[in-house]
């Protein structure tokens, strides 16, 4: 594969990554006065053309704003406005392959649909973005403090691994927790991104919405304590890994956690430094989502979140190993029900919670006291943990 086909398939997935982020499955975007395409693919063989969005002109000469961008990964592509009659009155063509973007106002001169033709004379690969709405569009412009948010989660993965170096927790361990990470995700995100959003269709064609989003919620962070938890313990428990030392256990959740932090500062950084660096690549939503994190309250969240969400992860994998040497099934239980429940917190705020520093740290909040337990309860397992001699 050439590196441009994988230019295209990254900002595709950058893309696909906001949209996922933004709201739960099922759950609308907010309004936006106009209309809107966002991480739409073009993958043509032959010349062509279509016609995605019509503009709603609703006075003679009134300023309409249209945004179109993407990458474009082979052939060329034009995007055209077109009269009631099917005449062209305004359009823009882009032929260098890479990122592109045009933000402009036309002032149509009269009432009535005007159409928004895509065309293209040959093959063609792309990834776009489109929107217009009365008056001009704004792009705003990113500002790299942003980053601090994405360098803070990986500070804090850094800083737990740091930990387990020091103490010679042991590093077969630590890399065993990350796996297991990685494979449970991977499973939970299998099951989810099919069946999630027929589970919210179904839930809100059947209840009121205020039961229907509390009881997705509650679907949502079962599925965790299901696949992050009895996934875990299923592997633990059926083969010899889980009745190991206490260093070895405690390592497992450091690893578990640690990775994710590490993984989703890297995830925050690569969004920024493309808002930042090729804004063109992103929707104009996506830029004007990142910037209104850009304040302190903001910034900080993911590094507080993620210090603590660890900790979470350390308790309930340390549950396991605890529940295993003592052969004790109450155990896998309490891990079950706390990552459960913590996970039913996280899927509830996304209903708008999140949209104001309040609802933000009222989260936080939460998060916090679920991580202090953790703490606390790791430090009771360890005084209580039965004696293993080291592999």
């Amino acid at each position: 594969m050439t590196a441009k086909r994988w230019l295209g398939i990254a900002a595709l997935a950058l893309v696909l990554l906001w949209a996922s982020s933004c709201a739960p499955a099922g759950q609308e975007a907010g309004p936006i006065e106009g209309a809107h395409i966002t991480g739409a693919a073009l993958d043509e063989e032959s010349a062509g053309d279509a016609t995605p969005l019509t503009v709603q002109v609703e006075r003679a000469r009134g300023p309409i704003g249209i945004d179109f961008r993407g990458t474009l990964v082979q052939g060329s592509v034009r995007l055209e406005l077109l009269t009631p009659e099917g005449t062209v009155f305004w359009e823009s063509a882009f032929s260098d392959l890479g990122p592109f973007a045009v933000n402009t106002v036309v002032e149509p001169p009269e009432p009535g649909g005007y159409p928004l033709r895509l065309a293209w004379d040959g093959p063609v690969q792309a990834v776009y973005n489109m929107r217009w709405q009365p008056g001009e569009i704004e792009v705003p412009t990113v500002s790299p403090v942003i980053l601090l948010a994405g360098m803070g989660m990986i500070v804090v993965a850094a800083g737990y691994v740091v930990y387990a170096a020091t103490h010679k927790l042991g590093w077969a361990y630590l890399g065993l927790g990350a796996a297991a990470w990685v494979g449970t995700v991977i499973c939970k995100f299998a099951w989810a991104v099919p069946i999630n959003p027929q589970v919210y269709d179904a839930l809100t064609g059947t209840l009121p919405e205020g039961m229907a989003r509390p009881v997705f919620a509650l679907y949502a962070g079962a599925l965790t304590g299901v696949f992050e938890v009895v996934g875990t313990w299923l592997l633990l428990r059926y083969t010899k890994l889980g009745r190991v030392p206490w260093a070895r256990a405690l390592a497992f959740g450091i690893g578990f956690g640690a990775v994710e932090a590490l993984l989703l500062g890297i995830n925050s950084l690569a969004g920024v430094l493309t808002a930042i660096l090729a804004p063109s690549t992103l929707p104009v939503e996506a830029l004007e989502q990142i910037v209104r994190q850009s304040s302190a309250l903001y910034i900080i969240a993911p590094t507080w979140e993620r210090f603590f969400t660890v900790l979470i992860h350390i308790a309930a994998n340390v549950c396991l190993f605890h529940g295993i040497a003592r052969q004790e099934t109450r155990w896998l239980w309490l891990a079950f029900a706390g990552k459960t429940a913590i996970d039913t917190v996280a899927a509830w705020a996304q209903f708008g919670l999140l949209a104001t520093a309040g609802g933000l740290w009222a989260v936080e909040v939460i998060v916090a006291v679920f991580g202090i337990a953790g703490w606390l309860g790791t430090r009771w397992m360890r005084d209580h943990y039965p004696a293993f001699s080291a592999a």
